[in-house]
């Protein structure tokens, strides 16, 4: 039952138990309390009544602690009458009056005035102090107070019972999700999360490991998208430098201005300038937030494609890879530097992970296609696979909102992209 509530229903089904637990209890006591009461004072008033009668048969004065009943105020005795200021002044009205100290010396004193058919009485009544009463005997005020003192410790000890249960009940588990949660790291956050008796306490734990989940896939994501950004800036950087020695060198042997060397050297530290320049343009926006800031306009495909191709084709020089290209004119409304930073990095992957073999783009209306197959399969090309270019086309493509599918194929792999005219309101 206990396991079933949770953690606010088992806490609210407490205070309730509680409550009628002492709504109950207290009114047993102020039944039992009353009954009592009455019990004495009808006790008291019948013993008062035969005292009166002996004292009126053998002719005795009246104990002081009865009534005294006289037709005018003067005929009350002097110590009542000195008690009071005045005496009573509206009928049916009960005055009291306190003499003395509290204590064994002090008195109190009753009076009223009732209206009779024979007219009005003056009734009055002092009490003394108590008797005091032997050793081992006990009054039955004093009985009553410690009866109301012993069940006051009984429902103290019972209320500190129930909250001690319930303390034990509830810490238990909030401190094994304590040890729980300290205790995740990367090895276990894929295993079931524990049972914590209380569905608060499960949701809650489900949540923490969600979270690191979470937190652990972006940083491995982060990680993975470093070593490919570390990758592919490697190469034009080390082009750039190879290719500003070979220059130094060949400045140096004395060759005269317009040397065909000096051109190649020039042509390939810009060709690695603008590999560095198209990745560092995809990382930058990639990392802003709004996509409104690139302003569409009429593109043709099939010319971004062509003039993509025909820069990038030195990557496959010197290699025996067969290029084969299949355009359609189509015109599209189009965001242009993502649409060219996606498409480029598609064909730049293409280009630099086959060594050998056929790479076929293929582009109809707003759908490319793009597929590499490799003779061999290197060790560098099954391990990096088509890097950075593939990584970042996917979150492109993903807040452009543009389908796209990459899948393997036999040696190599096919990536597949829909891209979508934007149409103006």
């Amino acid at each position: 039952m206990i396991r079933l509530l949770g953690l606010k229903w088992l806490a609210l089904l407490t205070a309730i138990t509680l409550g009628i637990g002492l709504l109950i209890g207290y009114t047993l006591l102020s039944a039992h309390s009353y009954v009592s009461g009455m019990d004495s004072i009808v006790s008291g008033q019948l013993g008062r009544a035969a005292m009166q009668t002996v004292a009126f048969e053998t002719g005795q004065p009246i104990p002081r602690e009865e009534y005294i009943i006289t037709r005018t105020w003067a005929q009350q005795p002097a110590s009542i009458r000195e008690a009071f200021d005045e005496p009573p002044q509206q009928p049916g009205v009960l005055y009291k009056v306190h003499v003395g100290e509290v204590g064994p010396q002090g008195r109190l004193y009753f009076a009223i005035r009732q209206s009779t058919p024979a007219g009005d009485r003056f009734v009055t009544q002092q009490l003394g102090p108590m008797p005091p009463l032997s050793v081992g005997v006990m009054s039955p005020l004093q009985s009553r107070l410690i009866n109301l003192m012993l069940i006051g410790l009984a429902g103290a000890l019972m209320i500190g019972l129930i909250v001690g249960f319930l303390w034990r009940r509830v810490s238990r588990p909030i401190t094994a999700l304590g040890d729980w949660a300290a205790g995740l790291d990367q090895h276990n956050l894929s295993e079931p999360v524990p049972d914590f008796v209380y569905p608060e306490l499960n949701r809650f734990a489900e949540l923490v490991r969600t979270s690191l989940t979470t937190a652990h896939e972006g940083l491995e994501r982060e990680q993975l998208f470093l070593l490919h950004t570390s990758h592919e800036l490697r190469t034009p950087i080390s082009v750039v430098r190879a290719n500003l020695e070979l220059w130094r060198k060949v400045q140096a042997s004395g060759v005269p201005r317009g040397d065909p060397r000096e051109a190649e050297i020039i042509n390939r530290i810009d060709r690695a300038s603008l590999t560095m320049k198209d990745v560092t343009e995809t990382l930058l926006w990639l990392g802003r937030d709004d996509t409104a800031t690139h302003p569409c306009t009429l593109l043709r495909v099939d010319q971004l494609i062509t003039e993509l191709v025909d820069g990038l084709c030195y990557l496959l020089h010197g290699h025996p890879v067969q290029l084969q290209v299949d355009l359609e004119p189509a015109e599209l409304l189009l965001p242009e530097l993502p649409t060219r930073i996606v498409l480029g990095n598609l064909i730049r992957n293409a280009f630099q992970h086959t060594q050998s073999g056929t790479v076929i783009i293929y582009q109809c209306g707003g759908c490319v296609r793009i597929v590499n197959s490799q003779q061999e399969l290197s060790e560098q090309s099954s391990h990096t696979g088509f890097g950075l270019g593939l990584k970042l086309t996917e979150r492109f493509t993903h807040r452009l909102g543009w389908r796209y599918t990459n899948e393997p194929v036999a040696a190599g792999r096919k990536v597949e992209i829909m891209l979508q005219s934007v149409t103006s309101s």
